[in-house]
């Protein structure tokens, strides 16, 4: 495979059939990462889960892909959320190129919100004291937008500081910056406006504190 557009005929087929036997509570996407970070997606079935659609963007698991940041192969069985706090199990396979390179993914997001309130109601019934699945970690929460994704991003580079913007030394602003960057958030359009606002900086002040933070 050169490249999604390959084989995009094929995914698409491939997950219309699965999004069909699983049922309207299991998505289905495949993401192209030679696109624009705000338009990976190329093919979705049952978008009703995640909210999305064809031509918007990845969750931050797509950032650090093409970041060069994957795992090999893929990532499986893991737990997100939705941006309105529906649990998801998730995996995400690697469609990669002749040459190893990773082109883009295909993502199974299943919803099992429901699946957990059943078994936290039969743990309480029973009186179990067993994990529950709130307590295993999860993934950064999927967006329906990049421009949520990123404000929510700018939010935790703050709480990662633990001190207020306005508060905070140029010192600790470069940190929030640099915590940004290692996000992957400057690869979302307009980032660097957006982050400068919130950081009550300039574009040209954020710039010198990614050069900073890279030396």
């Amino acid at each position: 495979m050169k490249s999604i557009d390959d084989f995009l005929p094929f995914l698409s087929q491939l997950i219309e059939g699965m999004a069909k036997h699983f049922g309207d509570s299991c998505e289905f996407v495949v993401h192209d990462y030679s696109r624009d970070r705000s338009s990976t997606i190329v093919a979705i079935a049952n978008g009703q889960v995640t909210g999305r659609s064809q031509g918007e963007g990845s969750s931050q698991i797509g950032l650090k892909i093409m970041q060069g940041k994957e795992e090999e192969g893929g990532k499986y069985n893991y737990l997100s959320q939705t941006s309105d706090g529906r649990f998801l199990r998730s995996s995400t396979i690697y469609l990669k190129g002749e040459d190893g390179n990773v082109l883009g993914s295909l993502c199974i997001n299943f919803d099992i919100t429901e699946l957990i309130r059943s078994r936290n109601f039969i743990d309480r019934f029973l009186n179990m004291e067993q994990p529950l699945p709130q307590q295993v970690p999860v993934e950064p929460p999927l967006f329906d937008n990049v421009e949520d994704l990123l404000v929510a991003m700018i939010t935790d580079s703050i709480n990662h500081v633990g001190v207020p913007v306005v508060h905070m030394t140029r010192e600790q602003k470069v940190e929030g910056i640099a915590y940004l960057n290692r996000r992957g958030a400057f690869k979302i359009k307009n980032a660097a406006t957006i982050a400068a606002k919130y950081y009550d900086i300039s574009r040209y002040t954020l710039y010198n504190y990614l050069s900073e933070a890279e030396a």
